[in-house]
C-alpha cells in the first residue's frame, strides 16, 4: 500500500536534504549519465563489431528523437507511478540499452532497440530529477542541489569515453564495457530507489499533475518563466555549436580538440562542485548575468586566439565556468519565477528540459548551415550574438519583475 506522503506549507520545508537521500542520489546520478555518455564513443564500439558509420549514425539519431518525444510524455508517466519510481524505472531502461549495445554484433536492429531505449531512459530520467530537490527543499537552498546534480551529470558523461576507452582495451572488447555499464545503471536504479524510500517519508510541498499539455505549454511561455526558458535554449545552442564543432576550431588552430574536451569537463566538474554550497547566497539574477560574461568572453577569447595552448585552454575554461553553472541558475530561476506567480513548479521546469534539448539537439544544423557560408570564426561570432540576446532577455527579465524575483 502506498504510504502517506509528508505535506507541509513551502516554508516549513528544510534548508537540506539528508545525506541518506542526497548522496545516493548524486552516485545514482553519476552511474546513469556514465551511460548515456556511452554514445560519445557508440561509433568505435559498433565498428568493432563489423557495424558501419551510417548504422551508429542512425542509432544516435534515433535516441534524440526518443529524447524528445520521450520529453513530452514523461510527466504523463511519473503522474500514474510517482516521479521517484518513473525515474527508477528509467535506470532500467537504460541498464537494458546497454545490454543492446552489447549483443549489437548479434543483429543491426538490436542496435537500434538500445539507441531507442537510451533516449528513453535518459530523457525521463533527466527532466524529472529535477522535480525531486524543487519539493523538498526551501527555495533558496534549491540552487545548490541542482548545481550538485548537474555536476555529478557532468562527472559521468566526462568519465564514460576514457574509462570505457580503458576497458575495452583491457579487455580486448566493448562487450565488457557496455555490459559493466548494465551493471552501473541497475546499481544506480538501486540507489536511486533507496533515496526515494527515505524521500516519501521527508517533508514535501504539495506537487500537483506533472503532466505537460498544449495549454500548460502555452502558459509557460505567457508567464515571465519564458525568459529562462528561452535562455537555456540558447545557451544550449551555444554549447551544442561549439562542442560539435570543436575540432574544426582546433584544427584552425593548430589545437587538440581533446584538450578542449578535457578543460571543460574539467572546468565544468570543479566549479559544480566547489560552488554548490555557496552559490544560493547571492540572486539568482546577478549569477546569471556574471556567467553571461563569462561566457561570452570565452567565446571571445577563442576568436582571438591564433594558435596559442594556453590562450586555448584560458578560452576553454572561462566559456566552461559561464556555460557549466547556467543550467542549474537558470533552473532554479526558472522554478523561483513559477512559484512567485502562482504556476505549475513541475511543468515550467520540464518546458525548461524541452527547451534545453530543443537548441542542443537542433541547433548543430544551423551551424553547420553558418560554417559552409563561411567559417567557424563566423560562428563563433553568432554565437557571441546569441549570448549576447541572453543579456538582453535577463534584462527584461528584471526590468519585467519589478524586483520581485
Amino acid at each position: 500500500m502506498t504510504q502517506a506522503k509528508h505535506i507541509v506549507p513551502a516554508e516549513d520545508l528544510p534548508n537540506a536534504i539528508a545525506l541518506q537521500v542526497s548522496i545516493p542520489f548524486m552516485f545514482g546520478s553519476i552511474s546513469l549519465a556514465a551511460c548515456y555518455g556511452s554514445s560519445f564513443f557508440l561509433v568505435d564500439a559498433l565498428t568493432a563489431v563489423r557495424q558501419n558509420d551510417t548504422t551508429a549514425g542512425a542509432v544516435v539519431s534515433i535516441g534524440t528523437i526518443a529524447t524528445i518525444l520521450c520529453s513530452l510524455v514523461a510527466g504523463r508517466i511519473a503522474d500514474v507511478l510517482g516521479v521517484m519510481r518513473t525515474i527508477t524505472l528509467a535506470a532500467a531502461i537504460m541498464a537494458l540499452a546497454m545490454v543492446c549495445f552489447a549483443s549489437a554484433s548479434l543483429a543491426t536492429l538490436i542496435a537500434y532497440i538500445g539507441g531507442l531505449l537510451l533516449g528513453i531512459g535518459w530523457s525521463v530520467f533527466y527532466i524529472l530529477a529535477p522535480l525531486q530537490i524543487f519539493c523538498h527543499v526551501r527555495a533558496e537552498a534549491r540552487i545548490k542541489y541542482l548545481t550538485l546534480l548537474s555536476a555529478s551529470q557532468m562527472l559521468g558523461i566526462g568519465l564514460a569515453a576514457p574509462l570505457a576507452r580503458a576497458l575495452a582495451e583491457a579487455a580486448g572488447s566493448y562487450i565488457a564495457v557496455y555490459c559493466l555499464f548494465a551493471a552501473a545503471c541497475l546499481a544506480g536504479a538501486a540507489l536511486l530507489e533507496s533515496a526515494g524510500r527515505v524521500l516519501a517519508q521527508a517533508p514535501q510541498i504539495e506537487m500537483p499533475a506533472v503532466r505537460l499539455t498544449f495549454g500548460s505549454l502555452v502558459r509557460t511561455f505567457k508567464a515571465n518563466t519564458r525568459y529562462p526558458v528561452i535562455m537555456i535554449g540558447i545557451a544550449a545552442c551555444v554549447f551544442a555549436g561549439l562542442s560539435t564543432f570543436q575540432t574544426l576550431y582546433a584544427t584552425s588552430r593548430a589545437q587538440s580538440a581533446d584538450t578542449f574536451f578535457l578543460v571543460f569537463t574539467l572546468t565544468a566538474v570543479f566549479s559544480r562542485f566547489a560552488v554548490a554550497p555557496i552559490i544560493g547566497l547571492w540572486r539568482l539574477e546577478r549569477v546569471a548575468a556574471f556567467l553571461i560574461l563569462c561566457t561570452i568572453a570565452g567565446l571571445f577569447v577563442l576568436l582571438m586566439n591564433v594558435g596559442s595552448p594556453a590562450i586555448y585552454i584560458l578560452g576553454t575554461m572561462m566559456f566552461a565556468l559561464g556555460y557549466g553553472l547556467s543550467y542549474s541558475t537558470l533552473n532554479s530561476m526558472v522554478v523561483h519565477i513559477a512559484a512567485i506567480d502562482g504556476s505549475s513548479l513541475a511543468v515550467a521546469s520540464q518546458v525548461f528540459t524541452l527547451s534545453y534539448f530543443i537548441g542542443l539537439f537542433g541547433f548543430p544544423y544551423i551551424a553547420g548551415q553558418i560554417i559552409g557560408v563561411g567559417s567557424f570564426d563566423y560562428l563563433l561570432m553568432s554565437m557571441m550574438l546569441l549570448v549576447g540576446a541572453n543579456g538582453a532577455l535577463l534584462t527584461i527579465q528584471v526590468f519585467v519583475s519589478g524586483g520581485r524575483h
